[in-house]
């Protein structure tokens, strides 16, 4: 199992068993003001302050909410877990994802989570001829990281991952753009904007 899955079996089983914190990540209630976070698009500046970092969504370009659903409750209004970041859909068949959380396996390098990566999506039987466009070290602001892009086909369609990470203090942080082939180069301008603005705040 990838550590994306296991990020996201974390946060539905945390959901489905109420628990009320785990690795850091803790519910939270909102006061019943309009509706809950999850239901909300932003634009514009974003600040994920239990985090510490910060984009801006492309002019033009609407973001939402990047986490387990809300739970409305009459009473106390939004019961949510903590915020993770934004999901900014580009196309119908094209986003970028800024995801935040905790690492699962702080033992890994950040090469180490590339392979994994790569290594799951070649195994996957939902898609076939999976290979690496290109690896690199980068920096995320003051960060180290290292960026990847796969291609692969599914469903007939020509699909590219580019996929960008850094650690920070037991935080893992992410930049993921997913389009096809043909909208690439356009999509990672996109990409190119928000990764200029991405901050690690205080």
């Amino acid at each position: 199992m990838s550590r994306t899955h296991l990020k996201g079996l974390l946060i539905f089983l945390l959901m489905a068993g109420g628990l009320g914190s785990a690795n850091g990540q803790k519910l939270r209630k909102q006061a019943s003001v309009g509706p809950c976070p999850d239901q909300k698009t932003y634009t514009g500046k974003y600040r994920n302050l239990a985090y510490g970092f910060s984009i801006v969504i492309p002019r033009g370009l609407r973001g939402h909410w990047n986490s387990a659903r809300c739970v409305p409750d009459e009473k106390i209004g939004c019961v949510c877990m903590q915020d993770h970041g934004r999901f900014i859909p580009l196309a119908d068949n094209a986003s970028i994802e800024a995801f935040v959380g905790y690492e699962i396996d702080p033992e890994w390098s950040l090469r180490d989570y590339e392979r994994e990566e790569i290594s799951s999506l070649r195994k996957n039987p939902d898609l076939t001829e999976a290979k690496a466009l290109r690896t690199k070290s980068m920096r995320l602001d003051r960060l180290r990281a290292r960026r990847f892009a796969v291609q692969f086909v599914e469903k007939k369609q020509n699909v590219v991952i580019d996929h960008i990470i850094a650690w920070h203090q037991g935080v893992e942080y992410e930049l993921i753009l997913r389009t096809l082939a043909e909208r690439l180069v356009k999509d990672e301008k996109q990409l190119a904007r928000v990764l200029a603005s991405w901050r690690l705040i205080p």
